[in-house]
């Protein structure tokens, strides 16, 4: 009989703890892919007994790797609709044992739902527990975890894949949540964030994972507010409480400070993040908290990905999760592609340096195959030498639907924009931006929500925002140089306008994904929402 953790744990046996779950960052390429092609073939035979297999496999069975990528086609989640939005379980490899969901597409469906099996569900915890230890080591065979660690509740719950991970990990370690789950899934999130502080100014906090840029928001309110989510309450009579924020008064002090950060509160174990803007706000979180972020990569179609080590370089895959296959970024990723069939390639295949779009397969009866994630990621080495890792590193790029494509002059990422109106040096809530026209030429219209009532000079603004780009993409650079052209336009929205979306698409009983405007091309319903309070100048 397997020995649990918390079996380990209680004999001492920490370094087994740390080996069962990141062990694989030690695999050799030659065994890294051997696993994948073992479990593809598992998953084929899986796949040949069901009808959505049969569908998606064709009239002959593949025999091998080989055949399984030249004979079954690439697929999006259209090819899976018919089956899944409905939840028809008989004709998938293996019934679900959960229905996770994902945002869907507008005007089409409100979800996109994916079956997770048994085994999947099983992966997915063994993959989070990963990603705590990651987040909480500073070397190899290290598990600082104790049993009953409080961790933030700071995710979205279940059926998003953010909670259905903290639920699965329940089954590997007995972490306590704050709020607790069974209480935390009943409320808003910022009911949920709020509700979790005061529980931790009680009981204390080892960690959590949660978005970067919730992360970020809430320890800049430390600084703003003097404390951020210390309100005066009868919560702060309480001995405990008391003793908390006298102990951070303290080291605030001593470190010649005026405000409260929570590193001043909270000694945490562990910091896990994910979302598209993690390397905008690592230092802005290691600053704040006290410790650096560790990025995890995971999508609701299949699961854990990838996660970083305790060094915060690249993200190293997991060999049994999904098999991986990737498109050089640049083939097949716009509409005007969609007639030719790009040629993927494997794990070791890649080349550092180079962007590709990620392909999945889905182990242990999944659905998912051959499927275009939508996600953009780049190879930034075929190893890490500091750690000792000998498989390729990556880090998510972008996703393939978020990006801004300038008369195919230049390409433009989130993550690019967004780095480029934080380096303005501009106090914002948030922005988003668009692709738009002005007679026939193409312009990039940033919609910016600033912080605070101050002046702001609309001119100075862009042009910060216009010399950032420059400098971030070098496509964009060509424009002013080789084109004349300078298409960045701005227009300032009024103070709450992104608190009013949120409250107004609450109102309509809009659920969490979709009560926040996408950052990048906001269909014109959202932004008639965002403009409701009126943009207060543009820049033309």
């Amino acid at each position: 009989m397997t020995t649990t953790t918390l079996e380990l744990l209680r004999e001492g046996r920490r370094v087994e703890i740390w080996r069962k779950y990141c062990g694989f960052i030690d695999l050799s390429l030659d065994e890294f892919m051997g696993i994948q092609r073992r479990l593809l073939m598992e998953q084929i035979d899986l796949l040949s007994k069901c009808e959505l297999g049969r569908h998606l496999l064709g009239d002959e069975v593949p025999t091998t790797v080989e055949e399984f990528r030249e004979s079954v086609p690439l697929t999006t989640y259209e090819d899976y609709a018919p089956y899944l939005l409905v939840k028809r379980e008989e004709a998938l490899p293996v019934r679900p044992h959960w229905w996770l969901h994902t945002s869907g597409r507008s005007g089409e469906y409100p979800y996109k739902w994916i079956p997770y099996t048994d085994g999947m569900v099983k992966r997915l915890g063994e993959c989070s527990m990963a990603g705590f230890i990651f987040g909480s080591c500073s070397r190899r065979d290290q598990f600082v975890f104790d049993e009953k660690d409080n961790m933030l509740f700071a995710l979205a719950p279940f059926p998003y894949i953010s909670g259905a991970a903290l639920q699965a990990v329940a089954s590997e370690f007995n972490f306590t949540y704050l709020p607790p789950m069974q209480e935390a899934v009943k409320m808003e999130f910022r009911e949920r964030i709020s509700a979790g502080f005061k529980l931790a100014l009680k009981e204390g906090m080892g960690g959590f994972n949660g978005v970067a840029s919730v992360l970020a928001r809430i320890g800049a309110q430390f600084v703003e507010g003097g404390g951020g989510t210390i309100k005066p309450s009868l919560e702060l009579l309480h001995p405990k409480v008391a003793v908390r924020i006298l102990k951070a008064l303290i080291r605030s002090r001593l470190d010649g400070r005026k405000h409260v950060l929570p590193k001043d509160l909270w000694d945490v174990k562990c910091i896990g993040v994910g979302g598209t803007d993690t390397s905008l706000f690592k230092d802005q979180i290691t600053e704040y908290w006290g410790r650096m972020p560790i990025e995890n990569y995971a999508c609701t179609e299949a699961g854990f990905l990838a996660s970083q080590t305790w060094n915060g370089k690249g993200m190293t895959f997991y060999p049994d999760c999904n098999f991986l296959e990737f498109i050089e970024y640049g083939q097949g990723e716009g509409e005007e592609d969609a007639v030719r069939v790009p040629k993927p390639v494997l794990l070791d295949e890649v080349e550092a340096g180079k962007r590709y779009e990620i392909v999945v397969t889905n182990f242990m009866g999944g659905a998912m195959t051959r499927y275009r994630v939508g996600d953009i990621i780049e190879i930034v080495a075929l190893k890490d030498d500091d750690v000792g890792i000998h498989l390729p590193q990556m880090l998510f790029y972008s996703r393939s639907n978020d990006l801004i494509d300038l008369g195919g002059l230049a390409r433009l990422t989130e993550r690019t924009i967004w780095h480029a109106i934080a380096n303005a040096g501009i106090p914002y809530t948030d922005w988003v931006a668009r692709k738009e026209y002005e007679g026939k030429d193409i312009v990039l219209h940033l919609y910016i929500e600033p912080k605070g009532e101050g002046q702001f000079d609309l001119e100075e603004i862009r042009d910060r925002i216009e010399h950032n780009l420059r400098g971030l993409d070098h496509e964009y650079a060509d424009l002013k140089r080789q084109w004349n052209m300078e298409p960045v336009r701005v227009s300032l929205l009024a103070p709450g306008s992104h608190a009013n979306y949120y409250e107004t698409r609450q109102r309509e009983g809009a659920d969490l994904a979709h009560s926040k405007p996408p950052h990048m091309n906001p269909p014109e319903q959202a932004l008639r929402l965002l403009l409701g309070a009126g943009a207060k100048a543009r820049v033309g």
